[in-house]
């Protein structure tokens, strides 16, 4: 969850957007790595918050 936290803050994203993506490609603990890429992809989707 603090991983999801930070990368919201930085890219503008809600957590819990995050959250839900990393759960649609079931990705599990250990893989906080992949966070900034959904992240990203977020970004890349035009689902940021700002």
């Amino acid at each position: 969850l603090r991983h999801a936290e930070i990368a919201a803050a930085k890219y503008g994203l809600k957590t819990v957007d995050i959250l839900v993506e990393l759960g649609k490609r079931r990705m599990v603990g250990g893989q906080e790595d992949m966070i900034v890429d959904v992240a990203l992809d977020l970004l890349a989707a035009g689902k940021h918050t700002h």
